[in-house]
């Protein structure tokens, strides 16, 4: 439905949205603002301060995590401390890698927005001239609009990620495990296990992402990188911002936040970005199912309730918590991988066949990683018969080490298919 154009009603539109945007700024997304809101939401929820028995908790966790994990991967801990953090320490911490992926999908937004003003059906000429003025004011808007739904975002995931990777990806400094033990104790509220077993489950897996993304120097730029080359290729619909700017009511301000929350934020996927997706599910699928192939040997015969945990966390990643779904619909990237029971497979056969030593040094080049069409292909666990040739890559420091003449025990269990 369009509404009429009455000129009076432009002016009143625009002094509303002066006050609407007041403090927004020119850039896409105003971040401290939406920094600052976000840790005002998590602290009207209730986000108090880690207190010294959590840090101390945490602590001993993580160092007995470490010790665990030196006995079943090569991978070296880069830090022998550990972070225990309230909700708004995780916005902080993280905000920085939010701030890459996001600006260039919101900025794509302000461009299409400034391009859809001419193809407003029935908007003429004159009324196009006339409506200038608020299509200036509402790239500030969209800029306001999308910080209050980052804001937003960030609150909810602050309440949601058990430690800093919690998501997969590196959003901050992965040397040192990062948890958050409010989190935990209330994912723990919806298992039948201790939640002092629980605790030290998300230590563990904390511990092995830090290990994996401070040692394996490519592997964050990598991961990051194809995120960001999805972001800066994000299309919008200009057909689609057309539609929702020709439904704007100019009597009625909140009509412009209901169709910027009404789908202007959902990216349309080109071929490119469907590349770009495929190799950041790839890298996740791998990250997370080494994770779980190394969690569970440290862990056997230690934590009872392991296998319950594992299968937990399998089913929490594949299908994400609200806060991430939502996050991911607005970001149009869900960071969510498709494949964890196949690449945990394929580690554990790594495992099995070769041993620690040779399984870990696949890290040390892209290349020796299987693809996604790989993992999706039943006969390939069974063509892994040596380990793979490594001899043409190119020597730049990436080239793993020779494996020691000490082979491993093979001491694993299979991830269930």
């Amino acid at each position: 439905m369009r509404y009429p154009i009455d000129p009076s009603e432009i002016g009143k539109l625009l002094s509303q949205l002066g006050q609407m945007m007041q403090g927004a700024g020119n850039a896409p997304v105003g971040w401290s603002a939406a920094v600052n809101m976000a840790r005002t939401n998590v602290v009207q929820t209730g986000d108090p301060s880690v207190n010294d028995s959590e840090i101390k908790e945490i602590n001993t966790n993580v160092q007995l995590a470490q010790t665990w994990l030196n006995g079943v991967t090569t991978v070296p801990a880069a830090s022998t401390t550990s972070k225990a953090w309230c909700r708004s320490e995780w916005i902080e911490a993280t905000v920085s890698t939010w701030q890459k992926i996001v600006d260039p999908v919101a900025q794509r937004v302000q461009n299409s927005m400034s391009n859809s003003l001419p193809n407003i059906p029935g908007v003429d000429e004159t009324q196009q001239e006339m409506l200038k003025p608020l299509l200036d004011a509402l790239k500030p808007m969209s800029a306001a609009m999308f910080s209050m739904q980052i804001s937003n975002g960030l609150a909810a995931l602050s309440s949601e990620v058990l430690c800093l990777t919690d998501i997969g990806i590196p959003l901050g400094d992965t040397t040192t495990p990062a948890l958050i033990p409010r989190n935990i104790k209330e994912f723990a509220k919806g298992l039948t296990i201790n939640e002092s077993e629980i605790i030290a489950f998300v230590a563990l897996r904390e511990s092995a992402a830090s290990r994996l993304f401070s040692s394996v120097n490519w592997l964050a730029p990598t991961l990051l990188g194809a995120i960001e080359e999805y972001s800066s290729q994000i299309n919008v619909d200009s057909n689609r911002i057309s539609e929702l700017m020709g439904q704007i009511d100019p009597t009625n301000p909140l009509s412009i936040q209901e169709a910027l929350s009404g789908g202007l934020f959902e990216p349309q996927l080109n071929a490119s970005q469907t590349a770009a997706l495929m190799r950041t599910e790839r890298l996740l699928a791998l990250i997370e199912g080494w994770i779980y192939e190394v969690v569970n040997i440290a862990a056997l015969g230690r934590l009872p309730g392991i296998a319950a945990l594992q299968e937990a966390m399998i089913r929490r990643r594949a299908s994400g918590g609200p806060a991430e779904k939502t996050f991911g619909a607005l970001i149009g990237l869900e960071l969510r991988p498709k494949l964890i029971r196949e690449a945990a497979q394929f580690w554990n056969k790594q495992t099995l066949t070769f041993g620690t030593n040779v399984r870990d040094s696949l890290w040390n080049h892209p290349d020796l990683l299987p693809s996604i069409e790989e993992l999706q292909d039943p006969q390939f666990f069974n063509k892994i018969q040596a380990p793979l040739d490594i001899s043409s890559l190119d020597s730049a420091g990436i080239a793993p080490k020779e494996p020691d003449d000490q082979t491993d025990d093979g001491n694993s269990s299979s991830a269930s298919k």
